[in-house]
């Protein structure tokens, strides 16, 4: 995979209604379809996010992914998400609209406070040899959606956000998410390593996470070469986390 398969304007497939444009996307990478396109729906039905968890889609706010051939690696792919969360905010940037109170959680939610306005879910197959990549992206933009178990927050709600439509937001976000994939295969992850502890939420917090291993309590530290979320424990050493859903403790 090269820089130069990020360059070209990705054509939208727009649904009043769906499942889910991640659940599209894989129906139509299995069937052999593999893009490059987004798919973006005014409302999602069946809308997902990471581990299993419901996303509410309501009218308003982007529910979009992008299909697209990967030739990368398995471990490349993984990295896309520090990408896509960087590109969120990119757009935020590109719409005139105020992020710097946006931050990022590690693996791949974008935060306004401890608020989620935005989720993004990597999902990864093959088919004939080949890898195809669907990058989903739910954005809160005009409606905070309430939920008993997270605090959330929209894009509206900040500096210059009022107006801003999930239209004019995915093509700047098709943009961004293109010009950060390029930059990942180009320079690898060290820059945009950099970039995304520039925004890192939770930096020298004490957390917990809940990866299959079991609970592991420590404070944040860094970024690992290879996305692995770095933590100190309370022994002193430090621990690479892959996997796993942080809680912040203090």
């Amino acid at each position: 995979m090269t820089a130069a398969e990020f360059t070209t304007v990705w054509p939208v497939l727009r649904f009043d209604a769906i499942d889910s444009t991640n659940s599209e996307a894989r129906r139509r990478a299995e069937g052999g379809d593999f893009g490059s396109c987004w798919l973006s729906a005014a409302r999602q039905t069946a809308g997902r996010g990471r581990l299993g968890r419901s996303w509410d889609s309501p009218v308003g706010n982007l529910s979009a992914t992008a299909l697209f051939r990967f030739a990368g690696s398995p471990v490349d792919a993984a990295l896309a998400c520090f990408a896509a969360g960087l590109a969120v905010i990119d757009a935020v940037n590109a719409a005139g609209v105020d992020s710097s109170g946006l931050r990022l959680k590690w693996p791949n939610d974008v935060l306004l406070g401890e608020a989620k306005v935005a989720g993004i879910l990597i999902e990864t197959g093959g088919r004939a040899g080949a890898l195809w990549m669907a990058a989903g992206f739910g954005v809160n933009i005009a409606v905070a959606p309430k939920r008993e178990d997270r605090e959330t927050a929209s894009l509206g709600e900040l500096p210059g956000g009022a107006g801003l439509t999930p239209e004019r937001y995915l093509s700047l976000l098709d943009a961004a998410f293109r010009s950060r994939m390029a930059r990942l295969v180009a320079d690898g992850f060290g820059p945009m390593r950099a970039d995304w502890l520039s925004r890192a939420a939770h930096i020298g917090r004490r957390v917990e996470l809940t990866p299959a291993t079991g609970r592991i309590e420590g404070i944040v530290r860094d970024l690992a070469a290879d996305g692995a979320l770095v933590l100190e424990l309370p022994d002193g050493s430090l621990h690479n986390v892959r996997a796993g859903e942080i809680s912040v403790l203090s």
